[in-house]
């Protein structure tokens, strides 16, 4: 019988036999696997974490300031210790990651290999770590794969992405809508190509990973393959998250309607549960593709560049009989025993959790520079819609013109609204107030005076959150010139106000302690900043629960901007956030009303479960 040549064998084929080869591997791993996953998982969470914290607090404080503040990070003698410490952060993070994957491939490579050896294989790639040419792994984990998410993956590492009020913004017009699109692109195939990095790097003695990975992944048959079964693995966790979700949620379900006084209970310590479970998820996700591109490494190895080799380790010898030696039992009793403390633990903690995130939210809804469903930003016609969706507030935008007054406009420039070069600050209010603006569904308005604006709010009883922008034209006393407009509308104390320019934020207040007015934070960090403003505005990428813990310890309000996904939205709802701002007030508006008639902690637990219990 003709054996087909396995060097050429079919994409459909090549991804099965990928999988299957990953899977066995993982198989192989069995309860050291596990325990490996929990363990590190813990190390990370209860000792790595916290440190790298501390360590950046403490860079923070170099510099003068309790949290990351980007607007008030100046040039001074704290800052090179600031740089400093944030460079130490870095390198301990690339070095407990690379180790982190390194104690993955390795007991996966060789199951077999005693603790001895273990050891051995983990300081031989701590040395190339210490190596020049390990800077192409830094910026492979550090930056590649965060953002795209194919390979392996990390704790420390999961909350780098492009954040939402960028890519926001890009996708709010066609033609940077398609240039992010084609970025991203760019960056998948580039990570697709550099995927095989980390095996490489921690499987061979030499060097040049990268350069490697890109001649293992060279031509379709090489690397759609690859993706392909790394797609199964993750269709897979997300079938074995939602079993999971459903598995967590069926015990409270039954105790809110047989027993309601013992929901919170029951919540809580099956979110503990599943906690476990979900580390062990994920880590068994993070492992099956680390032991798919293993194994593309292993079957492709005579294409490595020259000079560099797989390194090679004896398994260890059969039993006298011919069959492998009996494991012991122990390592599945320790990581069983592991497991149990551990969700009893997180369980006893989330009780309180349970129970403060069944309180109903009051958080309120702003609509983001009116509803763009109904309008153009920060026009009339968009103020009109979102008072019909029913928004609590309107959050808008005033900048200032080339004559000295005030429009409503949040773009420095005309081209995404106009399709226009000019800017703002070149053009008076006459000249701004008779262009039409247009966005991305086919709206058309004129722009707005900032005070037809603001006597279109109080025609509708429409409260603002007002948004002082500089736009360049910004005379040094343009908040009280803007104090003076809204109290010639009698408009001044009806409304909120916020910015992301510290000086003005603190002028204003100067100017009238007793209005309420906020300070946004497009990056935030660790604390609530040193502000003399009522409430902060994170950027959703950085609106923490540990930051509104310390606001809320700060004596300082919470709001969120811009969250449009529904994933956030719950959050922000169940943390009870001050508020959200949203593009779309509906969809906000709708999950609070759901949420304020909720009656059990069933849906509460699905949405901290979803939270807590990442599969990537």
């Amino acid at each position: 019988m003709q054996i087909e040549t396995p060097s050429k064998p079919g994409i459909w084929r090549e991804s099965a036999t990928l999988f299957a080869l990953g899977w066995g591997l993982v198989r192989s791993g069995g309860t050291r696997l596990l325990g490996l996953i929990l363990v590190s998982q813990l190390v990370i969470l209860g000792i790595a974490l916290p440190v790298i914290g501390w360590l950046f607090r403490e860079a923070l404080r170099a510099s003068g300031m309790t949290g990351l503040d980007l607007g008030a990070l100046a040039p001074g003698r704290g800052l090179p210790l600031t740089i400093g410490l944030i460079a130490v952060i870095i390198a301990l993070a690339f070095w407990l990651i690379s180790l982190q994957f390194t104690a993955l491939v390795v007991l996966l490579q060789w199951p077999g290999i005693g603790w001895r050896g273990f050891a051995a294989e983990l300081g031989r790639v701590a040395r190339k770590l210490l190596r020049p040419s390990s800077l192409p792994l830094l910026c492979y984990l550090f930056l590649l794969l965060p953002l795209t998410g194919f390979g392996f993956t990390s704790t420390f590492t999961r909350g780098i992405a492009i954040p939402s009020f960028v890519s926001g913004e890009l996708l709010k017009s066609a033609s940077s809508a398609v240039a992010l699109g084609a970025f991203l692109l760019v960056l998948a195939v580039l990570n697709v190509r550099l995927s095989l990095t980390v095996p490489v790097f921690v499987l061979t003695d030499g060097g040049r990973a990268s350069r490697c990975s890109w001649r293992l992944t060279r031509g379709v048959r090489s690397w759609l393959p690859l993706v392909l079964a790394v797609a199964a693995v993750m269709l897979l966790a997300g079938l074995a998250a939602l079993a999971l979700t459903v598995a967590a949620v069926v015990p409270t379900a039954l105790t809110d309607e047989l027993a309601p006084g013992a929901s919170p209970f029951v919540a809580a310590y099956s979110l503990g549960a599943a906690q476990v479970i979900g580390f062990l998820l994920s880590g068994l996700a993070t492992a099956f593709v680390a032991s798919i591109l293993i194994m593309s490494v292993r079957r492709r190895a005579d294409r490595l560049a020259p000079g560099v080799t797989l390194v090679d380790r004896t398994r260890p010898a059969p039993s006298p009989e011919g069959r492998p030696a009996r494991r012991s039992r122990r390592p599945a009793l320790l990581a069983g025993a592991i497991a149990l403390v551990t969700a009893l633990g997180l369980g006893t903690v989330a009780v309180d959790t349970m129970q403060r995130l069944s309180d109903a939210p009051e958080t309120l809804v702003l609509a983001h520079r009116g509803f763009s469903d109904g309008g153009v930003e920060n026009t009339l016609g968009g103020l009109d819609a979102a008072h019909a969706a029913g928004a609590d507030l309107v959050e808008m935008d005033v900048m200032q013109t080339a004559d000295g007054e005030f429009v409503a406009m949040h773009d420095a420039t005309l081209g995404r609204l106009a399709g226009r070069p000019d800017a703002v600050k070149d053009l008076t209010l006459a000249e701004l107030t008779a262009i039409t603006v247009h966005d991305q569904h086919g709206h058309e308005d004129l722009i707005p005076s900032f005070a037809d604006y603001v006597t279109r709010a109080q025609q509708l009883g429409m409260p603002l959150l007002i948004e002082i922008k500089l736009g360049g034209a910004d005379t040094p006393d343009h908040v009280e010139r803007l104090v003076a407009e809204l109290e010639a509308l009698d408009a001044l104390e009806s409304n909120i106000y916020h910015s992301l320019d510290a000086p003005s934020v603190a002028r204003l207040k100067q100017l009238r302690p007793d209005l309420t007015v906020g300070y946004t934070m497009a990056f935030a960090a660790v604390a609530a900043p040193d502000t003399p403003a009522d409430f902060i505005v994170p950027e959703e990428w950085s609106a923490t629960e540990q930051l509104q813990r310390s606001a809320a310890e700060s004596g300082l309000g919470f709001m969120v901007w811009t969250l449009n996904d529904e994933a956030g939205m719950r959050e922000q709802l169940r943390r009870s956030a001050d508020g959200i701002i949203t593009d779309h007030p509906d969809r906000v508006l709708a999950l609070r009303a759901e949420m304020q008639q909720e009656t059990g902690l069933a849906d509460v637990l699905v949405d901290a479960v979803t939270r807590f219990v990442k599969v990537v």
